[in-house]
């Protein structure tokens, strides 16, 4: 896409909205936002392609390794200190606050927007991010494709009894 994307969040950003959210240009944060990298928690074996291939480019490899290790929840001041956002705002001014950065990039010319982004991306190809996406492909299929014991009976208790149930099951073991 040649146009730049402003992610607005507001409550939480996870799983498919957490890679949404890092994918885009630039990240707006209501003071009331949270992100989590959860897939760990839920029994896919940290297959998110968004914290696993985007985080590590934008807070450094040690703390996105934290993140999606332990897929601790992050709040917005969190995320701002991380380099994960770009604004926090609060939350009544977040849709003003998006409109201005918008409002703003309207004003630069389409070409020097869009060939500025380009090279952006070129430059992160460059330094191996396609390589990296193509090379965790290889690591994230076989995960989700994965089926063992403890993954199945996580399963079974999600779906019989919810989410917190299975998450409650899975850290019992650890108890003691």
């Amino acid at each position: 896409m040649k146009k730049p994307i402003i992610a607005a969040v507001n409550g939480i950003a996870a799983g498919a909205g957490a890679m949404l959210m890092l994918a885009s240009d630039l990240r707006i944060f209501s003071d009331k936002a949270r992100t989590a990298f959860l897939f760990v928690k839920v029994g896919l074996s940290g297959a998110d392609m968004g914290a696993l291939y985007l985080l590590p480019r934008i807070v450094g490899l040690g703390k996105a390794t934290e993140l999606v290790y332990f897929g601790d929840t992050i709040d917005a001041p969190t995320a701002r200190e991380m380099g994960m956002v770009n604004r926090v705002v609060p939350l009544a001014e977040l849709s003003a606050a998006t409109m201005k950065y918008a409002r703003r990039l309207a004003l630069i010319s389409p070409e020097a927007l869009a060939g500025t982004k380009l090279a952006t991306r070129r430059g992160a190809e460059a330094a191996g991010f396609r390589n990296a996406i193509q090379a965790g492909l290889d690591v994230v299929a076989p995960l989700y494709a994965a089926r063992t014991e403890i993954g199945m009976k996580f399963q079974e208790i999600k779906e019989k009894d919810g989410l917190g149930a299975a998450l409650r099951w899975r850290a019992g073991q650890f108890a003691g």
